[in-house]
Formats: C-alpha cells, sequence, structure tokens
C-alpha cells in the first residue's frame, strides 16, 4: 500500500489536499532554487553595478549592491518559473477533482488566477528573501560561499520566504483559484 493510500484512508479529503499542496510545493523548491543557482552563476555582479548604481541615484538607496540587484532578478525568476511548474502539478493532482471537465473553469482561467494568488505569496516570499539577503550577507556563516558568488543565504533566504507564503496561497488557491461549484438543490452542481 502507498503512503497516499494510507493517508487518504485516514485524513478527510481537504487534509490529504493539503498534503498534495505540501508535496506540489516541496517539488516547487528545487526548481525555484534552480533557477537561482542557474541566475546567480549566470548574471555575474560586474554586468548589473551600472544598474546598482542608476536604482541607487533614481530611487534614494544609497549602498544598494550589485549583488542586490542580481539577487532580486534571481529570485523573482525563481519564484515565476517555481509558480507555473506548481500550477501544473495542483491543476492535474492536488485539486484534480475540481478540475475535471472544466468545473473550476478553464485551463487558462485557473492558470491566471493561480498566478494572481501566487503574486502575492510571491511578494511576500521575494520581501522576506531580500530582507533576510540583506541581513545574512554580513554574517559569516550565511554569506559562506558554496560555489563562486553562490553563498548560503541565497539558499536559506528564499527556502524560508517560501514557508512563509505558504498558507496564504493555499487558502486563497482552495477558495477562489479552484474553488468548489455551487451545488444546486437536488445535490448536483450547477452549470455556469
Amino acid at each position: 500500500m502507498s503512503l497516499f493510500e494510507t493517508l487518504s484512508r485516514r485524513l478527510t479529503k481537504e487534509q490529504l489536499r493539503f498534503v498534495r499542496f505540501l508535496v506540489v510545493g516541496a517539488s516547487g523548491v528545487p526548481v525555484n532554487l534552480g533557477v537561482v543557482f542557474l541566475v546567480t552563476v549566470a548574471l555575474p555582479e560586474a554586468l548589473l553595478a551600472f544598474v546598482s548604481d542608476a536604482l541607487a541615484d533614481g530611487i534614494g538607496m544609497q549602498g544598494l549592491l550589485a549583488a542586490d540587484v542580481r539577487d532580486a532578478i534571481a529570485y523573482c525568476l525563481g519564484i515565476l518559473v517555481s509558480i507555473f511548474t506548481n500550477f501544473v502539478l495542483n491543476n492535474f493532482w492536488t485539486w484534480r477533482d475540481r478540475t475535471e471537465g472544466g468545473m473550476a473553469g478553464s485551463f487558462l482561467a485557473r492558470l491566471l488566477k493561480f498566478y494572481l494568488v501566487s503574486m502575492v505569496a510571491a511578494a511576500v516570499q521575494l520581501g522576506t528573501s531580500v530582507v533576510l539577503s540583506a541581513i545574512m550577507r554580513d554574517s559569516a556563516y550565511f554569506s559562506y560561499p558554496l560555489t563562486g558568488e553562490y553563498r548560503v543565504y541565497h539558499v536559506v533566504a528564499p527556502s524560508i520566504g517560501i514557508l512563509v507564503a505558504l498558507v496564504v496561497n493555499f487558502v486563497a488557491n482552495n477558495v477562489w483559484t479552484f474553488r468548489r461549484r455551487p451545488v444546486g438543490q437536488n445535490g448536483q452542481d450547477r452549470a455556469k
């Protein structure tokens, strides 16, 4: 008997859905961190020095480092790619019972809703990641290089950001993106 068969016998439908959401979310972590790694390695700080200087002058953020700009770009791309992979898995597995036959709207409509919900969660994740990176960058432990300019805080900061955004993401997607269809008086789903 598989783990999910065992869980499905012991958990309610919504508890099992949350476990599936966690598994999908966990699968998004290596996607997110992999993109952060690739961008960090491929986009050297020196290339972004002029951008950080222009931003520092333009928005009055003195002390803005090229590393700050590069990290923000890496985190944004990691978030965008992992949102898409998470949507696909959630659509076809976590909320499959609500998406079969177009019950929760079209695939593209759900994708748009998922991105909107995820953008709110992503803002929380990005804010957390950037703030923690700036704090951790001065720590000998967190700034320890793993490879080249890729440091411990490049793993820790976005990982904490991911955890912080988890609850908002699940609740909003469960209630809005993959909502249940209204049930008619005879107990059958009403067509939209």
